[in-house]
């Protein structure tokens, strides 16, 4: 997919004044989103409710840092960018890098993954929707860690990879697969099948939670009603690849 950028790379169009003056004001938009401690909201401009938490869910905060990100890097599609706006989406990253390390959660001592969004305040992990309780994300964290592969590999981002690689391993779930048949979504049992994560664990525990409308939390898929059940991922297996791709080619290239 051609970005902006590469609209430079041969003869400019008629039109690419107004490509630029749209691209600046998305741009602008996400400088204007971010909150002084680095995080972004799930909406912007702000509105009241789970809406102003930060927020990982859906790749929200990691899917404009890496834009700026790579803004910031000047990279082929982004050389465009003008200087100005270049340092502010410099700024931009390095205020959110340290509330990523410190946002991730520690329990017994160890560090784990992430919540899916967090007090925008308190910075404590926090719910959204009535389906989307407190609790550990196996999701959106995969996103989480590889944007920390792509930084500098400082002692604590390499802590923090490393800790988030090593609870996938510890809480993964061998023997199952999540499938839909005949309309319902259910495990079936398969030791041939690749790891699966649950969506959610609860931070306590560690088990794997599920919680329907009622907003009740459960311990097995199956008591939540079939609308809940059949219509969102309660089991992800993005994991598989950070473990089994990303992470050796990190290990590699950072020469940990």
């Amino acid at each position: 997919m051609s970005g902006p950028g590469s609209l430079l790379k041969s003869s400019p169009p008629a039109n690419l004044p107004k490509y630029k003056e749209a691209f600046n004001k998305g741009v602008d938009y996400l400088l204007a989103s971010q909150y002084e401690n680095g995080g972004f909201p799930q909406f912007y401009p702000l509105k009241k409710g789970y809406y102003s938490h930060i927020t990982f869910n859906d790749d929200a905060m990691i899917g404009a840092l890496k834009v700026l990100r790579d803004i910031a890097n000047t990279k082929d599609d982004y050389k465009f960018v003008d200087p100005e706006r270049r340092s502010k989406a410099e700024q931009a990253v390095a205020k959110a890098l340290p509330l990523i390390l410190k946002l991730q959660i520690e329990v017994g001592g160890k560090k784990t993954v992430w919540a899916a969004q967090y007090d925008e305040v308190n910075l404590k992990p926090a719910a959204a929707r009535k389906f989307e309780p407190v609790s550990l994300t196996a999701g959106e964290s995969v996103n989480i860690v590889r944007y920390l592969m792509q930084e500098k590999p400082t002692p604590e981002i390499t802590f923090a990879i490393e800790s988030a690689v090593e609870w996938y391993r510890r809480n993964k779930i061998d023997g199952l697969r999540w499938e839909r048949t005949n309309g319902e979504n259910g495990l079936v049992k398969d030791k041939s099948a690749p790891s699966i994560w649950a969506r959610f664990y609860e931070i306590e525990t560690m088990k794997p939670i599920f919680i329907g409308r009622d907003a009740i939390v459960r311990y097995d898929v199956t008591q939540i009603e079939a609308e809940r059940r059949n219509g969102y991922a309660w089991y992800v297996s993005e994991p598989n690849e950070l473990l089994n791709e990303d992470y050796p080619k990190w290990k590699t290239e950072s020469g940990k």
